[in-house]
């Protein structure tokens, strides 16, 4: 499936591509991936555990972060519930990396974000920062699924190999749009029994369509001071006109691409989609409207900018404005979203702030 994946982009005039990771690449070709084998290298194995020996490093697991301590103006530490109930730790920094979702809402319960929401929770504002928790973003996506021929679909191989990056006809935006094939899509992961009877088999080819540059815009916002309660996102996918009309665009491209004779002699037929649906600008809006969810890329939600910028919570070292020994490293700082997966982004973006900080010890 893969190979026909990259068989087909090549046929529809889509250069070949050796390497995704040059700035300039646009069209199909190897999935840059951090893993051996099967094994993906994430950062707890590639830099957590070669210092887990380090006599100044302690790992506590389990916890819930509650808020940060703030006193005299001041990060002076963190409050958490442990295994042995609630607790503080003191530290001369304070670094949240706690990811889109989790380092904004721990600023929201320390108090530091827009104050009049901070108010109506009862939380004593600390900084008024309206910057936090806005400026949600993350890559929609929506998907065709390909019931397969009998022995087409084998949950051994990988999952995702080829990355077809391009740019959506009439966009001005230089590889806003990702393609890649699923050799296997376990359908009851999706939605239970009822996606399964829908799609009509347990396991499907997928043809996820990704939208890498997104002009809509969500929000965080707490629901409660507890921890335990996640905060409600509001992600607004497809909201934007020019979101909608390139992932149907997209979508139209992934149909193509499943019908033609290399893909289609593994599938049986696309699932929940007809070429009634597919000649509807309507129809296939509902389809799209209906279908799009997360590529769990979430960020933006404390983002940087500059000292007059209202709506920066960070500066360019991420450190929090107006909060003293305070920073957030995470997908939580960048202030527009990555046209691609923003894994190495985050990496690269710890590597220089620690940098940064042991320059300062």
């Amino acid at each position: 499936m893969q190979r026909a994946f990259v068989e087909v982009c090549r046929r529809l005039s889509f250069h070949e591509v050796a390497d995704h990771n040059h700035p300039d690449a646009a069209g199909v070709g190897p999935f840059p991936q951090n893993r051996r084998g099967r094994l993906r290298l994430s950062t707890a194995i590639g830099y957590l555990l070669p210092a887990r020996h380090r006599p100044n490093l302690t790992i506590a697991p389990r916890c819930l972060v509650g808020r940060v301590l703030v006193a005299g103006g001041r990060a002076v530490g963190v409050e958490f519930t442990g295994a042995g109930g609630p607790e503080a730790v003191r530290g001369r920094r304070i670094t949240l990396a706690a990811g889109a979702i989790g380092s904004p809402a721990i600023l929201l319960r320390s108090g530091i974000g827009p104050a009049a929401a901070l108010a109506d929770l009862g939380i004593d504002p600390v900084a008024d920062l309206p910057g936090v928790g806005a400026g949600l973003a993350d890559h929609p996506v929506t998907r065709l699924l390909l019931v397969p021929e009998p022995g087409s679909c084998d949950p051994d191989t990988p999952l995702a190999q080829v990355v077809l990056r391009y740019t959506a006809p009439g966009s001005a935006e230089f590889n806003d749009m990702q393609q890649v094939i699923f050799s296997h899509v376990d359908v009851a992961g999706l939605g239970g029994d009822q996606a399964v009877a829908a799609v009509g088999a347990p396991l499907a080819i997928g043809l996820p369509v990704a939208l890498e540059r997104p002009r809509a815009r969500g929000r965080l916002q707490l629901e409660s001071t507890d921890p335990r309660i996640p905060p409600r996102l509001q992600l607004n996918f497809a909201a934007d006109p020019e979101d909608l009309r390139r992932l149907m665009a997209g979508v139209r491209l992934a149909w193509q691409i499943a019908h033609q004779p290399e893909i289609t002699r593994h599938m049986h037929h696309v699932a929940l989609l007809s070429a009634s649906t597919m000649s509807s600008d309507e129809a296939l809006a509902a389809y799209v409207r209906a279908t799009v969810t997360t590529q769990f890329h979430p960020c933006g939600t404390a983002r940087m900018g500059s000292a007059d910028d209202p709506m920066a919570v960070v500066d360019q070292h991420c450190r929090v404005r107006t909060v003293p020994n305070l920073r957030v490293v995470d997908a939580s700082v960048m202030p527009t979203i990555p046209r691609a997966n923003i894994n190495l982004t985050c990496i690269m973006i710890a590597e220089h702030v620690s940098g940064w900080m042991r320059d300062q010890t």
